[in-house]
């Protein structure tokens, strides 16, 4: 047999419950022996980790890190430098881009949209199955197509 609240016990335990959840609770856990079994355990265990000995690190790591901050020597950055000055990559990354720049240009603004023929259209008609005609007559095509 399960309850469904007994998934709030820990939380109740941990003390991170709503005063008012942890009223309606509380008035619940006197009546289910299901919760009351699982505080029990819960709170047992939580004893028990208390109980444990804290481990000690011997060794202070951020009092080691300050000291070896303050022996190394200041360090200085290098001066930044501009774009231009990468040298051969640098060209080559302008270049690409103002290619880049022109070729959408021509993409953008081109020339007047041409239609194509109505001829050239024909490769679009319905093809019988198979993909080949036995004769021009049943695939639409005129015989004096040129």
């Amino acid at each position: 047999m399960s309850c469904p609240k007994h998934i709030e016990v820990s939380a109740y335990l941990d003390n991170m419950m709503a005063p008012a959840e942890r009223g309606q609770f509380m008035v619940h856990l006197q009546s289910c022996p299901i919760c009351q079994g699982q505080l029990d355990a819960l709170s047992g265990l939580q004893a028990q980790l208390r109980a444990m000995p804290s481990p000690s690190l011997g060794f202070d790591l951020a009092a080691s890190f300050d000291e070896q901050m303050r022996m190394a020597p200041p360090q200085r950055r290098a001066p930044r430098t501009p774009w231009f000055s990468w040298g051969p990559a640098g060209v080559a990354v302008a270049l690409s881009l103002a290619s880049g720049a022109w070729l959408g240009g021509l993409l953008i603004g081109g020339g007047a949209v041409v239609a194509p023929s109505a001829v050239a259209a024909r490769v679009f008609d319905p093809v019988p199955p198979g993909g080949l005609c036995a004769a021009a007559e049943l695939c639409r095509v005129s015989k004096g197509m040129q």
